[in-house]
């Protein structure tokens, strides 16, 4: 896993890169725990603004959830059903009970703070952790940030766990390998 820049960063330029970045896929791993359930699984985002494509598999391959969002349709396939909407929040919270903010997931995964987050950085002036301001599905979970590495010249975190403040048993972590830009 990198561990970052050695000198501190240019915080406003650094947000400035990360707005910018409008097209990315991210390869790596998640573990997802709610209380005494635990799953974890390999990770494949590809993101082309506004559409997305997020898949999970398993050790073997095999596809656990498949979500993808496309001209303003979001299907997730899991357990061998489908489910559909306009928005994936909905869908989501429709599968699982969560409400997941995915817009807000989708600038917080690269380190992108929201406008009205509250956010803490490390030594080197990037995101340590940060707390969702007012959104909807937003104010359960906050999200701390480690291991920056460098891809085509903008800093992006390899390393993010997401933790639900109302039920702390209740966790997301992204490991990410590999991002392209």
């Amino acid at each position: 896993m990198p561990d970052g820049p050695e000198e501190s960063v240019d915080l406003p330029a650094q947000l400035e890169a990360l707005k910018a970045v409008n097209q990315w896929k991210a390869a790596g791993k998640m573990a997802i725990r709610q209380n005494n359930e635990a799953v974890s699984a390999t990770l494949s985002w590809r993101y082309d603004q506004p559409d997305f494509q997020f898949r999970l598999t398993n050790l073997l391959g095999i596809t656990l959830v498949d979500l993808r969002y496309d001209a303003g349709d979001a299907v997730l396939k899991a357990d061998d059903k489908v489910f559909e909407g306009n928005d994936p929040q909905q869908v989501i919270a429709q599968v699982t009970g969560w409400q997941l903010p995915v817009q807000r997931l989708l600038d917080w995964i690269k380190g992108l703070p929201g406008p009205t987050d509250q956010y803490q950085l490390n030594d080197k002036q990037l995101l340590e952790s940060l707390a969702p301001g007012p959104c909807k599905g937003c104010g359960e979970w906050k999200v701390s940030y480690a291991n920056y590495g460098q891809v085509d010249k903008v800093w992006l975190p390899h390393a993010l766990t997401l933790t639900n403040t109302q039920q702390p048993n209740t966790f997301i972590k992204i490991r990410i390998d590999r991002w392209t830009l």
